[in-house]
């Protein structure tokens, strides 16, 4: 299935506990992760969450010291997918009682270059469980425009379609920190919403219809991809948050 990550059970071990710098967001923020501890704790923590790739080597999910946002680390997410050979997975996940039904999620990105992507290239996605079935929902794609830049799409799952964008094709950034954040009313009436902002400007928005069929959400930070050139892709992440209120790009780390 067209980005559906394989079970979670390649999950990373924890390197190390440490209390890290907080997003300075006050009482609002609900779960943060800087990776400041040189660990995936954040993550991992109260069995909500796990950091896995498949298959591993060579896709990775790693800490690293190499691009950081702000502090000393962040997460490096190393995919391989060449052509014809299959999807690669390296993915940051929360899920379950630890999220709520609505709830703003937010992550930092970096690319390093531009990729070919011929068929997908997962970066942000939600998932939805019926029963004890897993299934795809939302799908945050990179792909590439006519001049060969990078840019954004919307996969939906239910209808198995893109959704297009509220605004024209927004250039990626290559070579510095970029901000995704989505609100998610994970509703099963028309009160449901789905809206995206790159780096603070509305880009998508999804409203009046029901979203996942159970109350269930799960959120991945991801790379997720197939057919890609070079068919190893790079992303590294930092500064990721879910919360009741907009994050923004000015929400920053507290000293």
């Amino acid at each position: 299935m067209r980005g559906a990550p394989f079970a979670a059970t390649c999950g990373l071990a924890a390197l190390a506990s440490a209390c890290g710098p907080r997003l300075d967001l006050g009482s609002d923020v609900l779960w943060s992760s800087e990776f400041e501890g040189n660990t995936f704790d954040e993550w991992t923590g109260n069995g909500a969450g796990a950091a896995w790739a498949y298959p591993t080597p060579p896709d990775l999910v790693e800490l690293t010291s190499e691009r950081v946002r702000r502090g000393a680390f962040a997460a490096k997410l190393t995919t391989d997918a060449p052509t014809g050979g299959g999807q690669g997975s390296a993915v940051l996940s929360r899920s379950g009682a630890a999220l709520p039904p609505a709830a703003y999620y937010s992550a930092w990105y970096y690319l390093p270059r531009t990729i070919a992507v011929d068929m997908y290239w997962v970066i942000f996605k939600f998932r939805q469980k019926e029963q004890a079935t897993m299934d795809e929902l939302f799908d945050l794609d990179l792909i590439n425009l006519d001049t060969g830049e990078m840019s954004l799409q919307l996969y939906d799952h239910r209808s198995q379609d893109v959704v297009p964008l509220n605004v024209g094709s927004p250039v990626m950034p290559v070579g510095r920190w970029f901000q995704i954040e989505a609100f998610y009313r994970n509703a099963q009436d028309d009160t449901g919403r789905l809206t995206f902002w790159l780096d603070g400007r509305q880009i998508l928005e999804l409203a009046n219809q029901p979203m996942a069929s159970t109350p269930f959400v799960e959120w991945n930070v991801s790379s997720i991809g197939e057919d890609l050139t070079p068919s190893t892709a790079v992303i590294y992440v930092d500064d990721c948050a879910i919360s009741r209120t907009r994050v923004g790009p000015s929400g920053t780390i507290a000293d």
